[in-house]
């Protein structure tokens, strides 16, 4: 009788860590995850006339947390280039950075969409052309997105983001990205 105890709750023990891990499987928005991301950039200077429009480039780097009830929690920063360049006013961008908070919920039958929101800082390089005074600005930044897992470490996403940096001076941008979970 003890061998048939020690037998049946060997069995449910493992049929309980089994499902734990088959819900842990079924978490598309949980963990390191990094990608690349392109597309435009509506920046406004201080004294520009109108937004300049440019293509941006960069590469995301982040980590999140996704709860049994669907909600992720994350850290994400990125690294590009808002390719920013104001001909009349002689400035241009070299890179630009930011570090965000992330807050979503993951929805769906197959758990697979994620919508999110953002906050967090950015910085930007100017660099002033025929001059050695590039200098930074730095802001604060609000977006948001939808990301779609194609499969358990692959992602497609749409985002936008707004990025006050103060001065009458402020960047839109829409983003489309492709996203590796490690």
């Amino acid at each position: 009788m003890k061998f048939t105890k020690t037998i049946l709750t060997a069995a449910v023990v493992s049929f309980g860590l089994a499902d734990a891990a088959q819900a842990d499987d079924d978490k598309k928005f949980d963990g390191l995850y990094g990608g690349i991301e392109a597309g435009l950039d509506l920046t406004k200077r201080s004294g520009d006339v109108k937004r300049d429009r440019s293509l941006y480039y960069g590469g995301i780097l982040g980590f999140r947390s996704q709860m049994d009830n669907g909600l992720v929690v994350g850290l994400e920063g990125t690294l590009g280039d808002t390719g920013y360049n104001n001909n009349a006013a002689g400035i241009t961008t070299k890179y630009e950075w930011s570090t965000s908070l992330t807050l979503g919920t993951a929805f769906g039958d197959d758990g697979a969409n994620l919508i999110y929101g953002k906050a967090g800082y950015a910085r930007t390089r100017f660099n002033p052309t025929g001059e050695n005074n590039a200098f930074n600005d730095g802001g604060w930044r609000f977006g948001g997105g939808y990301e779609r897992a194609i499969n358990e470490n692959v992602s497609l996403r749409l985002s936008g983001d707004y990025t006050t940096y103060g001065n009458d001076t402020s960047g839109w941008a829409a983003k489309t990205g492709l996203i590796f979970k490690f």
